[in-house]
């Protein structure tokens, strides 16, 4: 097809338009430009070839495809509305246009509390290690004191001592 010619236009149909509007605009332009129905006009024959190739064009999905990604190149980005559309929104790209879709939620600023329900099992998680890191250092603790043995007792040593084995054996009468 050539590429002077929108096959939309020649159709007379939107870049929208369904499958079943397609084929039905075809089928009104062939009944009424098809050469058997107008046997003397040559320029209704020339008509009838392009709605042809028009039709085939776009009753193609893959070929449609293409020829709107071609399109679409071809004639650069969409222009700014000039009234408001269905949404109210007057702007179709640019900075000043208001999205399509609802914004994402922004986050909450550093150090301000999460949203309730949120951070429980983070917490709970936080809480099990330290939980887990004083046990560690008790369980040590405990080894420490088992493997260091108490003082002999003596003059100036308070309880708890252990019997000094050298004192007692000397000031011990032997049999």
């Amino acid at each position: 097809m050539d590429l002077d010619l929108d096959p939309y236009a020649v159709l007379g149909v939107s870049s929208r338009a369904s499958d079943e509007e397609i084929h039905s605009a075809y089928r009104s332009i062939a009944r009424s430009l098809h050469p058997d129905a107008k046997p003397d006009d040559s320029a209704a024959a020339v008509r009838f070839a392009q709605a042809s190739e028009a039709y085939e064009l776009l009753h193609d999905p893959v070929r449609r495809r293409a020829f709107d990604l071609a399109r679409a190149a071809r004639q650069g980005p969409r222009p700014a509305r000039s009234a408001p559309g269905p949404t109210g929104n007057t702007t179709v790209r640019g900075p000043s246009a208001r999205p399509t879709h609802a914004p994402r939620q922004a986050e909450p600023p550093i150090g301000a509390s999460p949203a309730p329900g949120r951070d429980e099992l983070a917490f709970l998680f936080g809480f099990f290690k330290v939980i887990a890191v004083l046990v560690v250092f008790f369980i040590l603790a405990v080894v420490i004191v088992s493997l260091n043995p108490a003082p002999y007792c003596g003059p100036g040593v308070s309880s708890p001592c252990r019997p000094n084995p050298s004192a007692s054996s000397a000031g011990s009468i032997g049999p």
